[in-house]
């Protein structure tokens, strides 16, 4: 007689496999506490990818690394003190006009029946805005204190990444084993690749948007042309939403001062929006990115409800990350 056991099912987890999971555990745990340090390294790694073209170019005409980060360095700082220098006091006094204008421009695009409830909320909204930040001058000092140790901090983190970051490279991947270690070595050549690709396609849509907007906004004659045009390039850098807020200052600009202006600012700035769709962005950001509108929405939203605006700003280069990543996964699989 055949004694039978009842059949059990046993799932063996082994020593090492724990410690990888609370190794990552504990790895996940001190990001998040370091989060703003990440957030710093994460920009000068993509700071430095953006430029490190650059410094391959100086380095086929014989120009040491070092000396090609330094004269990158000096042609950056002087194009944004020359830059500042020249743009920065029309800006400042057109800023301030605006700020000082805008009670009476929501007043005027109060008399307008649509509007006036939003026009309503929108004075409360700033009164509020402006109370709290003339209670908060210390923790605004601190604040602007705090950003200019970080500013330094990101170009002392870019010099050394463009310095060396083809050495930090190879010890990231001397750890691994041979096999993944060619494979880890091509998703890094990408990420590389398509973040730095990324980065120089931005700054050059936030170039052409702002300069496009600056140059409708002056024809029109709308007197508060440069502020505006700097609020659209920099938003310029949150997709599809970005250029979108973007328009609703300039509009308000153009409404308060006669419908039919109104209507030719937003005109403007369908144009300029449909200029960047059809032709710019396919020949600047199509190959560095590509992705589905509904993937950037999806990610945008996301990013934001995690992180706020900085979530939102980040949205797109760490989802490219991850696309790379699971392309590669599964075709290593």
């Amino acid at each position: 007689m055949v004694s039978s056991k009842p059949s059990e099912n046993y799932i063996l987890i082994s020593t090492k496999t724990i410690f990888i999971v609370v190794a990552s555990a504990v790895l996940l745990w001190l990001l998040i506490q370091i989060k703003e340090i990440v957030l710093l390294i994460f920009i000068s790694l993509m700071l430095s990818l953006a430029l490190a073209p650059i410094v391959e170019f100086l380095g086929k005409k014989k120009v040491p690394r070092g000396v090609s980060v330094l004269i990158i360095y000096l042609i950056v700082i002087s194009i944004v003190a020359l830059t500042g220098a020249v743009a920065l006091p029309p800006v400042i006094n057109q800023t301030t006009r605006f700020i000082n204008s805008l009670p009476k421009i929501l007043a005027t695009l109060g008399e307008i029946p649509f509007l006036s409830r939003l026009t309503t909320d929108l004075n409360n909204f700033l009164a509020e805005q402006f109370i709290s930040a003339s209670g908060n001058v210390i923790k605004a000092t601190v604040g602007a204190f705090s950003g200019i140790i970080s500013a330094v901090s990101l170009m002392v983190f870019t010099a050394y990444l463009l310095l060396d970051l083809d050495n930090l490279r190879e010890a990231l991947l001397f750890f691994l084993p041979p096999k993944p270690r060619k494979e880890t070595a091509k998703v890094l050549s990408e990420i590389e690749y398509k973040l730095g690709a990324w980065l120089r396609g931005e700054f050059i849509l936030m170039g052409i948007v702002g300069g496009a907007t600056y140059i409708g906004l002056s024809i029109l004659g709308i007197e508060y042309a440069a502020p505006l045009a700097l609020i659209a390039g920099l938003l310029e850098v949150v997709p599809m939403i970005g250029p979108v807020i973007s328009a609703v200052p300039g509009v308000m600009v153009g409404f308060s001062i006669s419908p039919i202006m109104g209507l030719g600012v937003l005109g403007l700035y369908i144009f300029v929006q449909q200029m960047e769709n059809n032709f710019i962005v396919p020949r600047v950001m199509q190959k560095a990115v590509g992705f589905n509108p509904l993937i950037t929405l999806l990610a945008l939203l996301i990013g934001a409800k995690l992180f706020g605006v900085i979530g939102a700003l980040l949205a797109v280069p760490i989802t490219l990350i991850i696309v790379i990543i699971v392309k590669h996964v599964s075709e290593y699989e």
